[in-house]
């Protein structure tokens, strides 16, 4: 990894997320290429006062001194100007701070956070909890698509010393059983899910051998269970501080349940995600 893009509005929480992209920039080597957006009105004095802002922050990050860095202040739609930036500076990942909602309307209308991570050409690393630890523990939902494979990757790349846990949720379908003719079908419990596990299970050891970069990962835990539900158990017992996620998934049922799980996440992390593209 040789170049980091941190999006930065000054929010309060946005600090966090500078800082550890100067952690990870200082870890890995890389030059670090902060921006921040303004809007289309600003004047060349609120830029001006943006930069000399950013650079006093800078300056005072923990893991800074020595790094290499190059300020940005641009004007215009925010997720396409950090979208340019993060071209221009050739970046390995983009890191982010949390959205913050201002109200009903903005939690029913597609965020810019949203926007970013589905035009992103790198990784996007949205971080919220404080920078006082190295990434320890990686929990990775996983539908054994690319997107996924692409996300677990860039997890080993920027959390090389982190345990990684995988996870599936298992889809079971439910049962119709049908009567005597003429009678109205009945829908049972969810039918019984052995070899629905067992499909899953196979599935994953031919993803995990066919997919580059996944080599010695241990199988996803793979359960009948709600997506939701089996990665805050999981997360709980494992004591995961970074979840990671393909952004792209298989199109289908799949695609639109991880799709809008994602999306949930990005508006409400429970810690730090990794986000990362699938092809194009």
């Amino acid at each position: 990894m040789t170049s980091i893009c941190i999006a930065t509005d000054l929010h309060g929480d946005t600090d966090r997320a500078m800082a550890r992209a100067a952690r990870l920039a200082r870890i890995h080597g890389a030059r670090l290429c902060v921006v921040s957006v303004v809007p289309d009105a600003a004047r060349d004095a609120e830029m001006s006062a943006r930069r000399a802002t950013l650079e006093a922050l800078v300056a005072n990050l923990p893991d800074s001194a020595g790094l290499e860095t190059e300020i940005i202040v641009a004007s215009g739609e925010p997720s396409e100007q950090i979208h340019h930036a993060a071209l221009h500076a050739k970046a390995d990942l983009m890191v982010v701070g949390p959205h913050h909602q201002a109200g009903m309307l903005d939690s029913l209308r597609q965020t810019t956070l949203e926007k970013l991570v589905k035009a992103a050409p790198t990784p996007v690393l949205l971080v919220t909890d404080p920078v006082d630890h190295d990434y320890a523990s990686v929990i990775a939902p996983v539908d054994f698509s690319p997107a996924c494979a692409a996300a677990v990757r860039a997890a080993r790349t920027f959390a090389p010393a982190a345990a990684i846990h995988l996870l599936h949720s298992v889809g079971v379908p439910y049962q119709t059983i049908v009567a005597a003719p003429g009678a109205v079908g009945d829908v049972s419990p969810m039918a019984d899910p052995t070899p629905f596990i067992e499909d899953a299970k196979t599935r994953a050891e031919a993803w995990l051998a066919e997919e580059p970069g996944l080599l010695g990962l241990t199988p996803p835990v793979a359960e009948p269970r709600a997506l939701p539900q089996l990665l805050g158990t999981v997360r709980a017992e494992k004591g995961g501080d970074l979840i990671c996620l393909g952004a792209h998934t298989k199109q289908g049922f799949l695609d639109r349940l991880l799709g809008s799980f994602t999306a949930e996440l990005i508006r409400k992390p429970p810690c730090d995600l990794l986000i990362a593209p699938g092809a194009r």
